[in-house]
């Protein structure tokens, strides 16, 4: 029983089956469904954008069936048939701010899918750490189980000798079970991110961590730079702001007339006779000018106008927000990394406390207390080190999610 966090913390170091973070942001890539669901919204607000070409082509169109005219001096009914083709010459500007507006709604579609595998990444690699830490807690525990393990049978020698009470024993078998808990916990947790990771990856193979994997070495100089520039929320708001003064001009253009080339040619007067005899033609260039729409126009132009406003005040506030989250961040992760250098520091020293300890515990100048008090100190200070690599990790993705 003693033995088997011991071969736990073996059997994590030799897996071979181990996944890195990038191996499992590949698999997000290709199978998350939300990523793709985003991806399929691009492509279609891609093909919605080449759709408004077509305003500038013309229509042609054929037309056949039965008709009846009466005019003032004359009377027909019989068959029609003829092409017809209309071709749109200005419509006030209305069809290229339209083009226009649809070009920025793509350029909004792609920040999206960018906002949602950012997302989706930083989310991942969250997950990922959370598992690598309790992959590392676990292994930490099983040493420091071999070390209680190897310190019981220093005091069963001991207390065989009459040198010690069985007070010895008694401390390091409650300092097991404590241990064998807090295993069993860490466990639980790491299980919990590993189902947070199959799902991000839409797998459902189970997901492997090995302790050869370590967090990454976390300097100052990762959170230096400070350029929103290509922050794709902000790139958002931009567009948004630029497609509402788009849809803004869009509208007054309907206070502007409309000029279309018509033309048709076939059988335009209803006649029994052959429909591919006495052909007819007709061609006209019209000007159209509404004169009154029931204020219709006013009022989308006053709308449009205060969503342009609405647009930029939105603007202004999310990069406010950014700038805030940037900043916190790196005021954060500078606290973590003077941390760091501290429990690195600290942890020479306790190796060394634990070193001198066990010694003077062998020639008994120290008791069970003692050695215990080094060895938490010890391990504590490894497991409060590996907790602060993770969280300056973390820190680091959502510092990535913001500036790249």
């Amino acid at each position: 029983m003693k033995w088997q966090w011991g071969l736990t913390a073996l059997f994590f170091s030799l897996t071979t089956n181990a996944q890195n973070l990038t191996s499992l942001q590949q698999q997000l890539a290709n199978n998350n469904p939300e990523l793709r669901a985003s991806a399929a919204r691009q492509q279609a607000s891609q093909s919605q954008a080449k759709s408004q070409w077509s305003p500038f082509l013309p229509e042609i169109s054929a037309s056949a069936g039965y008709g009846k005219e009466s005019t003032l001096h004359d009377k027909d009914d019989g068959y029609v048939g003829y092409l017809s083709g209309r071709w749109n010459l200005y419509r006030g500007g209305q069809d290229w701010k339209a083009k226009s507006v649809a070009t920025q709604e793509s350029r909004i579609a792609d920040f999206d899918f960018e906002i949602t595998s950012r997302r989706l990444h930083r989310e991942l690699g969250e997950a990922y750490y959370e598992a690598l830490l309790n992959t590392h807690f676990i292994a930490v525990d099983s040493e420091k189980l071999l070390f209680l393990h190897n310190q019981r049978a220093m005091a069963q020698k001991k207390i065989n000798a009459g040198l010690t009470s069985n007070v010895d024993a008694i401390e390091l078998d409650l300092e097991e079970s404590t241990l064998s808990a807090e295993i069993e916990t860490h466990k639980t947790d790491l299980q919990v991110s590993k189902d947070v990771i199959k799902t991000l990856i839409n797998s459902s193979e189970p997901v492997q961590l090995t302790t050869k994997e370590t967090f990454p070495r976390i300097s100052e100089a990762d959170f230096a730079k400070s350029d929103l520039a290509g922050n794709p929320t902000l790139q958002k708001q931009e567009a948004l702001e630029q497609s509402s003064q788009l849809r803004r001009q869009q509208t007054q253009g309907a206070y502007l007339p409309s000029i279309d080339v018509n033309a048709q040619y076939g059988r335009l007067v209803p006649q029994y006779d052959d429909p591919l005899e006495a052909t007819e033609s007709r061609v006209s260039v019209l000007m159209t000018w509404t004169l009154f729409s029931g204020l219709d126009t006013r009022f989308k132009s006053a709308a449009a106008k205060e969503v342009e406003k609405a647009q930029g005040l939105e603007k202004t506030s999310t990069r406010l927000q950014l700038d805030t989250q940037v900043s916190s961040l790196r005021n954060k992760a500078r606290e973590l990394l003077q941390l760091r250098t501290l429990l690195e520091k600290r942890q020479t020293l306790t190796q060394k406390y634990y070193d001198l300890t066990l010694s003077e515990y062998r020639r008994g100048v120290k008791n069970s207390s003692d050695l215990a008090s080094a060895t938490n100190s010890l391990f504590d200070n490894r497991t409060r080190l590996l907790e602060v690599q993770k969280e300056l990790a973390i820190l680091k993705l959502k510092f990535d999610e913001l500036t790249l």
